[in-house]
């Protein structure tokens, strides 16, 4: 090296020229000690380096912050804005209430509010939870109907003013030569059936209980199958051949003794059973054929 002043060659590393005692340590450029660990991710350029934001492009000195929420270059992805979506990361945060892929948002009149079965539709299945849709009051209804119609009755007469009725369970009591015995087995069995279709609406309001619906519901024609043999049981009631010969002898009773003063029939009963097997199969069958959506919004 050379003496900062005389210009004269000295040894390196020498503090104090030979030749003019000039003192040359002042002089030299200061020298990183070996081992001195320099700030995390900056050059060595001989100096201290300010230290870069975490996650920052190295630029050889400061660098500003990135807005919050805003992508950088060459470092971390940016924190993604609250509920929204991410790109190349995890799926984003929803916003509290809105649908997570599963069911469907809460809702109110004709709004469904768990989400649906997974077999809803299929076989003509009802959906499990749901507001009250078109098809939901229908099918409400009809096992309503289905249900009190033994309780009506199933022959009504009038003889000179005079109204009389009895109902599936009366008819079974009566001793005026109809099979009474059967009459109680038809009536058990439409109110079976009535029973199971009410169950199913209700467990609709009652969360805890989708899960029993769920799998009822997935048994191919479950419902379909029940309104049938609710069908098959009023025909047999309405057509029974005891119940049939009572209501023509007493028609022609009244058309030769009370010249028209009265009237026999099958009553109000028949009338609710039909109503509600009607009103209970065409929300399902109108799933069965993939005309669903009609009803069921």
């Amino acid at each position: 090296m050379n003496c900062s002043v005389c210009g004269t060659l000295v040894p390196d590393g020498s503090a104090v020229c030979p030749n003019c005692g000039a003192n040359l340590i002042q002089y030299q450029q200061p020298v990183n000690p070996q081992g001195v660990q320099q700030p995390y991710g900056q050059p060595q350029q001989g100096g201290f380096a300010p230290q870069q934001p975490y996650g920052q492009p190295q630029q050889g000195g400061f660098a500003p912050q990135q807005p919050y929420g805003q992508p950088q270059q060459g470092g971390f992805a940016p924190q993604q804005p609250y509920g929204q979506p991410q790109q190349g990361g995890f799926a984003p945060q929803q916003p509290y209430g809105q649908p997570q892929g599963y069911g469907q948002p809460m809702g109110g009149f004709r709004q469904p509010a768990y989400g649906m079965a997974s077999g809803a539709g299929r076989f003509g299945a009802s959906p499990v939870g749901g507001g009250f849709t078109v098809a939901k009051i229908l099918q409400l209804v009809g096992a309503a109907l289905l249900f009190l119609s033994p309780f009506f009755h199933w022959l009504a007469g009038k003889i000179d003013g005079d109204k009389e009725g009895v109902n599936l369970f009366k008819l079974a009591s009566e001793d005026d030569g109809i099979d009474k015995g059967v009459f109680v087995f038809f009536a058990i069995v439409i109110l079976l059936c009535g029973i199971f279709l009410l169950f199913l609406e209700v467990t609709d309001f009652i969360p805890s209980m989708y899960s029993v619906k769920q799998k009822i519901v997935n048994i191919p024609f479950i419902e379909l199958g029940v309104l049938a043999i609710a069908l098959l049981f009023i025909l047999l009631a309405f057509f029974n051949g005891d119940l049939m010969d009572v209501i023509k002898s007493g028609k022609k009773i009244i058309k030769n003794w009370y010249d028209g003063k009265g009237y026999m029939n099958h009553g109000f009963g028949p009338i609710l059973a039909y109503l509600g097997v009607i009103c209970a199969a065409v929300p399902r069958v109108f799933r069965l054929i993939g005309k669903g959506h009609i009803l069921d919004k």
